[in-house]
């Protein structure tokens, strides 16, 4: 019964045989394994491939949303920074009643009587 295993052989244009490689027992046994493990590296590089171009719909919508989202942002703090001027225009009024009211005190309305 033969051996189980390949053979390979190299023939030059010239028709002379250069190499021969026999394959058999535990090379090829090593060579199942290396084979097999190619194998399993190009499957899961396919897979990741494929996830990644399967999502790449979800980073588009995940690109949009930031973009809203920093739009969102800058309308935020253009509103807090008119905030802050109302209220300072707030404190400035509060201050001028405030005078007003006490020149209001020290001035003492007159009255006027019926005669």
């Amino acid at each position: 019964m033969p051996e189980k295993g390949f053979t390979a052989t190299f023939i030059s244009n010239s028709g002379k045989t250069h190499h021969q490689f026999n394959i058999s027992g535990w090379k090829l046994h090593l060579t199942r394994v290396i084979l097999a493990l190619f194998v399993l590296m190009v499957s899961a590089a396919a897979a990741i491939i494929a996830f990644g171009l399967l999502e790449a719909g979800e980073t588009d919508r995940l690109r949009n949303e930031i973009a809203g989202l920093q739009d969102s942002l800058v309308i935020r703090r253009n509103i807090e920074a008119r905030l802050e001027i109302i209220e300072m225009n707030l404190e400035q009024l509060s201050d001028v009643r405030q005078r007003i009211e006490n020149i209001a005190s020290v001035v003492s309305p007159q009255v006027d009587s019926p005669e």
